[in-house]
């Protein structure tokens, strides 16, 4: 079987070189290359022709998101996104899912993680995976911005007609940008989502969700109660539990 050949671009040489040995320890995975910014990594990508690319965020030059465009309308590629734990750049890769990025690894303490290899195995799952996307899948969203109905404040029902539970794990964010935005503001359910995704983003996800879309969504905080029409995201690193009177589900 021939193996998945990746192109690593990273602007930090330890980086490169680090990522490099982690995957290459993988036997279905080849690095054939690296690249060391934007610019590099484009002409590599031509010369190289790779099947997946691990793509830093924070380079000079020509940074990920610009690379990121370039890759997806010219030259069409699995990319998986490697982001530091950050505001900055949690909104920078829910952007980078938006571009048509297949998903995204955060760097474990910053832009030079000398602990990247605790995110080996989420890595490696995750190139294996973007290798079988459908790359069609994988363009620009474009999400139509619908225009937020301005909701009478009221006070919240112990009472809803339905409640919608969404798990998701590799993809789960950019199929997220697809189907919440879709939901109308007077749906008839509460909708609880459950995201894999480290803790800090997910306040990022549930606030660029609400942005695109015409029910409220925000991340959950213990004792929110079930409203129709919003949206609850599970805060990172937490699943989430219903109590109803004496019954508890999970």
């Amino acid at each position: 079987m021939s193996k998945i050949r990746v192109l690593v671009v990273d602007d930090s040489a330890l980086m490169r070189r680090v990522i490099t040995d982690m995957l290459g320890e993988d036997p279905e995975i080849e690095v054939i290359g690296t690249a060391r910014d934007g610019y590099d990594a484009i002409k590599k990508i031509h010369e190289l022709k790779p099947d997946v690319v691990t793509l830093d965020i924070e380079m000079p030059k020509l940074d990920g998101l610009n690379t990121l465009g370039y890759i997806m309308s010219e030259v069409p590629l699995p990319v998986i996104m490697l982001s530091s734990y950050t505001r900055e750049g949690a909104e920078a890769t829910l952007k980078a899912l938006e571009y048509g990025a297949f998903d995204f690894v955060p760097k474990p303490s910053g832009p030079i993680s000398l602990d990247i290899r605790k995110v080996k195995e989420e890595l490696i799952a995750k190139i294996k995976a973007a290798y079988r996307a459908d790359l069609s899948r994988l363009k620009f969203l474009l999400p139509k911005r619908e225009r937020k109905i301005e909701k009478v404040e009221k006070a919240p029902s112990l009472k809803v007609s339905a409640v919608v539970a969404i798990a998701s794990s590799t993809g789960g964010p950019r199929a997220l940008q697809e189907v919440i935005p879709k939901l109308p503001a007077d749906i008839k359910a509460s909708i609880l989502i459950v995201q894999h995704m480290p803790k800090g983003f997910t306040k990022s996800l549930a606030d660029r969700l609400d942005s695109l879309s015409q029910i409220d969504v925000k991340e959950a905080k213990e004792n929110d109660i079930l409203t129709e029409g919003t949206a609850l995201v599970a805060p990172g690193d937490y699943h989430m539990v219903i109590k109803g009177g004496k019954r508890e589900r999970r």
